[in-house]
């Protein structure tokens, strides 16, 4: 679990430093430097990140966010998104903190946030403050059918050569 937080702070971090990323509209797909995972995400004017991050060691792929709402890693917290294509209540899995400014979350109900966003134009994401109120946190998705079908494409390849993908993983995994 360890090595997970690890690999996924690090693919946080690269996400900005990516080389020669292929992207489409607001999203930039990539591998990190250590060659763990593969990544296909986007970042919105605040700095905060949204993507799918595929890992070859676990031979799964999870949707991620990383805000600037402090967690306690392992713990669950409820959130709302929304595109124009409708609305859904979503749970968020902390994973850790990723430096000064940024924690890192996996959505725990993937399938719903994927019929939610491949269609969509924009995702809100909607947290809950203290004191009845509200944070939202949006994100472009032009490209984002795109640069995931890449990233998949490109992970299912090699994940074939070294052997079989969970069958959790061919759209995103609940686990880490």
């Amino acid at each position: 679990m360890k090595r997970s937080v690890f690999f996924l702070f690090f693919c946080f971090v690269l996400l900005s430093q990516a080389r020669a990323s292929p992207s489409a509209g607001h999203w930039t797909t990539g591998i990190t430097s250590n060659k763990a995972a593969i990544f296909a995400a986007t970042t919105n004017d605040d700095g905060f990140i949204f993507g799918k991050y595929c890992y070859f060691s676990s031979k799964t792929c999870s949707w991620y966010v990383a805000l600037d709402m402090g967690c306690e890693q392992d713990t669950f917290y409820p959130v709302l998104a929304s595109s124009n294509k409708g609305a859904a209540s979503f749970t968020l899995k902390c994973v850790g903190k990723i430096d000064e400014k940024l924690y890192s979350f996996v959505f725990t109900n993937w399938k719903d946030l994927e019929s939610l966003i491949m269609t969509g134009e924009r995702l809100g994401v909607v947290t809950p403050l203290q004191s009845d109120q509200f944070r939202v946190y949006r994100f472009a998705l032009d490209g984002l059918v795109a640069t995931s079908g890449e990233v998949e494409r490109d992970f299912f390849a090699e994940v074939s050569k070294t052997g079989q993908a969970s069958k959790a993983s061919t759209t995103a995994s609940e686990t880490l």
